[in-house]
């Protein structure tokens, strides 16, 4: 399924999900067009090239795929990485941390002189005639972890932080209805509260009208904006909850 978040005449921004199969867990994918340039989010897994391919195709050349990035590592974000190098010329960014996990997904000469090194205060990439801001994001749940933030649509791509598991709807109407599904993963998931707090106050300095996170439903407007950011500001990770978790057994 292909979802427009944001289109004005020079400047667009999608979300595709749908693709895999019930047994896996849901995820989302993101394309950001401007002009004749266009920028591929969480690529994902290795099962769903050749739908992504044919719907991006229905909105831009994928050759005209520019840039590929990595949130972080995992497999549901990276694992299709080896197609689109192949099918693309695209330059690919992921963290410094995770760049020597890239030769695991594909022959490391295909890539060597096409792969970024992102350091941990994150970058800005001019994409078209306009710029986007990959956000650090660490401890969000990867420790090299990098979210994207595109200043014209003012939309957060915010990777596993946001993140529901299970809800059926697009947009959060009922933020209060909508932590059944989001804090239970939020809570095993993360593991710093330090973490949490010093990423609502660097993104609070953000306008935003949207965040959209890689799993689940998106927070649209900024007063669901505020009050996910007023949430996560107070959450209590689990592993802070629990000290009895490092125990022999």
């Amino acid at each position: 399924m292909k979802v427009s978040l944001f289109e004005n005449e020079n400047h667009k921004v999608f979300k595709f999900s749908g693709f895999g199969d019930s047994d896996e867990v849901e995820t989302n994918q993101f394309l950001i067009v401007d002009g004749s340039e266009a920028l591929l989010y969480e690529p994902g897994g290795s099962r769903i090239n050749s739908y992504l391919f044919s719907e991006i195709a229905s909105i831009v050349p994928p050759q005209k795929i520019k840039y590929i990035v990595l949130s972080h590592q995992d497999p549901d974000v990276s694992a299709s990485l080896n197609f689109w190098v192949v099918s693309t010329n695209a330059t690919i960014f992921v963290s410094e941390l995770w760049a020597r996990f890239i030769p695991h997904f594909l022959p490391k000469a295909i890539v060597e002189d096409r792969l970024v090194k992102v350091k941990d205060g994150g970058m800005r990439l001019k994409l078209g005639n306009s710029e986007v801001v990959l956000v650090p994001a660490h401890f969000l749940h990867s420790e090299g972890n990098f979210q994207i933030y595109d200043p014209v649509s003012s939309i957060l791509l915010s990777g596993d932080f946001g993140a529901s598991i299970g809800a059926d709807y697009e947009v959060v109407s009922n933020f209060e209805e909508h932590l059944k599904f989001m804090e239970p993963f939020h809570k095993r998931y993360m593991p710093s509260s330090f973490a949490i707090k010093s990423w609502v106050n660097m993104v609070r300095k953000l306008d935003l009208e949207q965040i959209v996170p890689q799993h689940g439903a998106r927070f649209v407007g900024k007063d669901n904006v505020n009050k996910f950011l007023d949430w996560a500001f107070n959450l209590k990770p689990l592993l802070e909850e629990n000290p009895d978790w490092y125990k022999l057994p």
